[in-house]
């Protein structure tokens, strides 16, 4: 099982996001994943997996984080990967702009058509209905909602927005990877990755 998740992660993490817009990142960490020597990922991996139950785990009901801070949580997020569904279809360089509203989030999303390379935006509304964590909120892109957990979020600095985000739903059928840039390029922010990769 454990050279599986060495395989699928290492995997996931060197692969380089479509880039839809530049960003320079400034950070005391190497830019390459490359200059890591191998006994260090293995070591990052292993860290990772003995903090879960891989292997012994049953299917449970889906968890949200404890808490969201939602001040934190608006602003660009740059989707980097979905499980694919019918309005994502033919999109991409998808990105969500949120901001805050009485009820809880507006939202505009936008990406670019591949069929066409025209953009394609669609407005909503993501309403708190868990008031205790505002983790658990109800999207409305028209008169059906749709379920937005976000189950894992990842900051690196206190009072500054998330880094990373993963929204899914009680069905587990769907799930989106936010981050807060375009492209995946310190060792900090693939060190979080190889996280998230594990807890999903």
């Amino acid at each position: 099982m454990k050279s599986v998740i060495y395989l699928v992660a290492f995997g996931f993490i060197i692969t380089f996001f479509t880039a839809c817009e530049k960003e320079t990142t400034n950070s005391d960490y190497p830019e390459s994943i490359a200059t890591i020597p191998s006994e260090d990922i293995h070591a990052i991996l292993n860290e990772a997996i003995s903090q879960t139950s891989i292997g012994k785990q049953k299917i449970t009901p889906v968890q949200t984080v404890d808490f969201v801070d939602l001040s934190r949580y608006t602003g660009r997020w740059y989707e980097l990967a979905n499980f694919p569904s019918f309005f994502s279809q033919n999109c991409s360089c998808t990105t969500a702009d949120y901001a805050a509203i009485p009820e809880g989030i507006r939202v505009f999303n936008n990406c670019t058509l591949t069929t066409t390379g025209a953009f394609n935006a669609i407005n909503g509304t993501a309403v708190v209905v868990d008031q205790q964590t505002n983790a658990k909120l109800n999207v409305f892109f028209g008169p059906v909602p749709g379920n937005y957990w976000i189950i894992d979020l990842v900051g690196f600095h206190k009072n500054e927005p998330y880094d990373f985000a993963v929204v899914s739903g009680p069905d587990r059928d769907s799930l989106f990877l936010l981050s807060r840039t375009p492209e995946i390029t310190t060792f900090k922010q693939k060190v979080a990755l190889f996280k998230i990769f594990v807890n999903l």
